[in-house]
């Protein structure tokens, strides 16, 4: 069984490419930035390694899995459907019968499992979509970078599906949206131009606020102190520390991804209102991109640097730096937001 006229939809990021789809399919054509920034994604958080002195914490550039898919539909007024089922065969029993009544199904997956993926790492907070089944296979939507639209052994989807191991998993957590209200469909940009400031305002609430070591710039800054220790203090440093930089790089988690994201949430935010007020954070947020890249580049050549130490010491200037940078954007943002919003509600 195969949703009939699904249209998979092109994405960067898992969880934004998944509900993309989802919407999509609903009748609810929005901008993969666009949801971005309306689940007020952006963030930076610290979990701590497994295993430390052998491993790095999970440094990540976004909030907590889920999270972005809640909060836009909540802002387009969507009901998001979330559930866990107790074993492999219900939860395939319950993709089966949204499946017959026409949803795209999301879920979260550990990506060692399926069988287009080249990582060998158990990463278990992977969320694609669900758009058909049949005796032996799984038709999903993943992220460009994974080749879009995939076929996979359904045998491997159940793994994967059901995996407890690696970072923050949710064995056999699926989710879709309900027929979306009439207006968000018929009038879908006059919705989006209503929900825009708030979102930002919040999220600069959030990204000003002093939230401890755990998340936003705190925990940036906690990052970068540790940084500038880890040759130091890892074994096997020139592996980890490298692959470090090319997991931010590629795996969607880093900073530079989730920056490059905002940035056009913003720019298609001042298209849509022609509000110049958003300029100096659309370019901002680009040159905030850029110092991410960099600190990346130095990651991904600390195996082969002269000196390691002084190469870390740079990484961790350069990730100080972006926090003042995103802390005074942030700050920045709040004001025109808090006014904007105000005046909407």
């Amino acid at each position: 069984m195969r949703l009939a006229t699904f249209q998979p939809q092109p994405g960067v990021h898992c969880e934004t490419t998944t509900l993309r789809n989802m919407l999509h399919h609903a009748g609810v054509g929005i901008s993969e930035p666009m949801l971005f920034g309306l689940g007020q994604g952006i963030d930076f958080q610290y979990w701590d390694a497994p295993d430390p002195g052998r491993g790095t914490p999970m440094l990540t550039g976004r909030i907590g899995p889920a999270l972005v898919s809640r909060n836009a539909c909540s802002a387009l007024g969507v009901e998001l459907r979330e559930s866990r089922a107790p074993d492999s065969v219900s939860a395939r029993d319950a993709a089966a019968k949204l499946l017959d009544a026409g949803h795209v199904v999301g879920m979260s997956v550990d990506i060692f499992y399926l069988d287009y993926f080249s990582s060998r790492s158990h990463f278990a907070s992977h969320y694609i979509a669900l758009y058909g089944l049949d005796d032996s296979l799984a038709y999903v939507v993943d992220t460009d970078q994974q080749g879009g639209a995939q076929t996979l052994p359904e045998d491997s989807l159940r793994r994967a599906r059901g995996s407890d191991e690696g970072f923050m998993p949710s064995p056999n957590l699926q989710m879709y949206v309900e027929r979306p209200p009439a207006r968000l469909t018929t009038d879908t940009d006059a919705v989006l131009r209503e929900q825009i400031w708030k979102a930002i305002r919040l999220t600069a609430e959030r990204m000003t606020a002093d939230r401890g070591p755990r998340c936003g710039i705190g925990a940036l800054r906690r990052a970068a102190s540790e940084i500038a220790q880890w040759g130091d203090t890892l074994a096997c440093a020139d592996e980890v520390v490298p692959g470090v930089g090319r997991f931010w790089r590629f795996a969607g988690t880093g900073g530079a991804n989730f920056r490059k994201l905002y940035r056009a949430f913003l720019l298609e935010a001042r298209q849509r209102y022609g509000d110049h007020e958003l300029d100096p954070f659309v370019d901002g947020f680009g040159d905030v991109q850029h110092q991410w890249n960099q600190a990346i580049d130095m990651l991904t050549a600390y195996r082969g640097a002269d000196d390691g130490r002084r190469q870390l010491e740079a990484v961790a200037a350069r990730l100080n730096a972006i926090a003042d940078a995103e802390q005074s954007l942030f700050e920045g943002l709040l004001v025109p937001a808090t006014k904007q919003a105000g005046e909407q509600t």
